[in-house]
């Protein structure tokens, strides 16, 4: 039996999302592989729309949900204990699986009407869906699915604190490892294996070593230390800076600056403040110090190892609630030599009935080494 299904209550999780459905105005939803069918169900399939595989988790307003995926995924299905979901259809790869999903439709009753799907949806799976169900208009489901899942229940957050934990021990393996004359990927490796055995399923090192190569750190180098630990599939996004050597006085200003707006931020998130508004404080911030942050200030975490509701972001009417975790990510691009390298700190932060509290473990201090 997978982990996740032992934790969650998928039932009322169900009832959630046929509600919304309702004020959505949507007859039906599907749900391809990746997190959001780990969210209905503790399982998914492996990640990859048609014509390599078609994988969907379909609900309606009143029948059993089907699982539709291929025959090998129905055995690693069956193998690891399966989920909640009883009523599982299969096809053969190479198999044109449209007649099964007319099949499917049909039985549950949904000939017409609005079928939502997410809006990064595969294209191949949106047009197998149209070829398969023409009667049927395919609307968004984005921002169902974003508010299903970006507030976040107890099991939730300590999964997320967990995950956290275990990027504060890549954190601390990347302040020892990281020397002169190191190469990248000896050190990324070290990092990945402190993470894997503080417990996380995942090696999510990133940032600087996005990509690794046998170059050797160097003094002046900054290095952008980007982790991503898991727990029970859910995701931390964090970031941290480690200098080789004391950097320059305007670097010391820039990572100062950072430090100074990501407070500022956080005293501003609270519930029933707009994200926009949090977004601008942080970004202003920066701007009145005389550097520019081009992306958005933070982001939700969960069971998307990307970005996921709620997005911090300049335009955005969402506002916040108790019960979302997300980045906070100020920061600037450097000049001179490291055009592309960001000086930023990223935490992850949990809204509560009355402020907000960071779930990330590890030192903010500058890191020399």
């Amino acid at each position: 039996m997978n982990a996740e299904t032992s934790v969650y209550d998928y039932s009322a999780r169900v009832r959630r999302a046929r509600a919304l459905m309702n004020s959505h105005d949507m007859d039906a939803i599907v749900v391809t592989a990746g997190p959001d069918m780990i969210y209905f169900t503790g399982y998914t399939a492996y990640e990859g729309g048609w014509p390599i595989w078609l994988s969907a988790f379909v609900l309606t307003a009143n029948a059993e949900p089907v699982l539709i995926i291929s025959e090998m995924h129905r055995a690693i299905y069956e193998a690891k204990g399966s989920s909640w979901v009883q009523d599982v259809r299969a096809y053969m790869d190479g198999e044109d699986p449209r007649g099964l999903l007319s099949e499917v439709f049909v039985e549950l009753g949904v000939l017409d009407g609005c079928l939502g799907v997410r809006d990064d949806m595969w294209f191949g799976d949106s047009t197998l869906l149209q070829a398969a169900l023409p009667d049927v208009k395919l609307v968004s489901a984005g921002k169902l699915l974003g508010e299903l899942r970006m507030i976040k229940d107890d099991d939730e957050i300590k999964h997320l604190r967990l995950a956290n934990d275990y990027s504060a021990a890549g954190y601390q393996q990347a302040r020892e490892s990281i020397q002169v004359g190191r190469s990248e990927y000896e050190v990324a490796l070290e990092i990945a294996g402190a993470m894997m055995a503080s417990g996380s399923t995942k090696i999510g090192v990133g940032g600087h070593f996005r990509s690794c190569s046998h170059r050797t750190f160097q003094a002046g180098d900054p290095v952008d230390v980007d982790l991503s630990g898991q727990h029970n599939s859910y995701n931390s996004d964090t970031a941290r800076m480690v200098f080789v050597g004391q950097p320059s006085g305007e670097v010391e200003r820039m990572y100062r600056i950072t430090l100074e707006a990501y407070e500022a931020t956080l005293e501003k998130i609270r519930p029933g403040v707009c994200v926009a508004d949090i977004h601008h404080v942080c970004a202003g911030y920066m701007a009145k110090h005389g550097y520019e942050q081009v992306w958005k200030v933070g982001h939700g975490v969960g069971l998307g190892p990307v970005h996921e509701a709620p997005l911090l972001e300049a335009g955005s009417e969402l506002v916040l609630e108790p019960g979302m975790v997300f980045t906070v990510d100020p920061g600037c691009f450097m000049t001179g030599g490291y055009k592309d390298l960001p000086i930023h700190i990223e935490d992850n932060i949990l809204v509560t009935s009355d402020g907000a509290v960071s779930i990330s473990s590890y030192t903010l201090d500058m890191v020399v080494v």
